[in-house]
């Protein structure tokens, strides 16, 4: 995650739209690895801070896709979708799942929610604009790092709980070595994403008539 910021902070001029918000992806998740560390060592115990970086990283990635789209009926309906999101996530966490045991459910949820949003600027972009390269628009560099990530790591926090039950810590292990590799290469999109951030036209924003 460090390659990331920096490239994002030395770039950050020219970071515009949805890329102003995702600069602070990478350092939000880098935040919580570190404070995650800190939990295991003094008590063993991090679970709530799972809990925490799912909420906190989906809202951060609501709000890239949220400044990214002009259009009012969109912003709308990704400020309705945090708010029901906030409200599911309390629930699963206090109720559904615990606190004793990964947010999976939450992760799910987030998964489908902010997939969706990076498959509606694919759409746009592709479909509708077709103005530059889509391998030389950072949005869309970033967004196939969301969308890997998400879809690679969500079946596999559904079945992290099971290991955890299972005290299976080897296979827990692979588990999240898997995860970073997909870690790993999102940081890499980032990575160019913000790279590219300088070579981008002025225009990092998509509008969207209707729906």
């Amino acid at each position: 995650m460090v390659i990331p910021i920096a490239i994002a902070h030395y770039n950050r001029r020219w970071l515009v739209g949805g890329l102003r918000a995702l600069r602070f992806v990478p350092l939000f998740l880098l935040g919580m690895y570190c404070c995650l560390q800190v939990a295991i060592r003094l008590w063993k115990y991090g679970l709530p801070l799972n809990h925490v970086n799912t909420v906190g990283e989906t809202l951060l990635y609501l709000k890239v896709y949220h400044d990214e789209f002009t259009s009012t009926i969109i912003k709308r309906r990704v400020r309705v979708a945090g708010a029901v999101f906030l409200c599911f996530a309390f629930v699963d966490s206090f109720w559904l799942e615990g606190f004793h045991q990964i947010n999976a459910y939450t992760n799910l949820v987030e998964s489908v929610l902010i997939i969706t949003l990076a498959l509606l600027y694919f759409e746009i972009h592709i479909v509708r604009s077709q103005k530059i390269a889509a391998l030389q628009k950072p949005m869309f560099i970033a967004s196939i790092g969301i969308i890997l990530y998400l879809a690679g790591t969500v079946v596999l926090y559904l079945i992290t709980n099971y290991l955890i039950n299972k005290n299976d810590a080897e296979n827990s292990t692979l588990v999240y070595s898997f995860s970073s590799v997909l870690l790993l290469i999102m940081a890499i999109l980032f990575s160019r994403s913000f790279w590219l951030a300088r070579q981008a036209p002025p225009s990092g924003k998509l509008d969207v008539a209707g729906s």
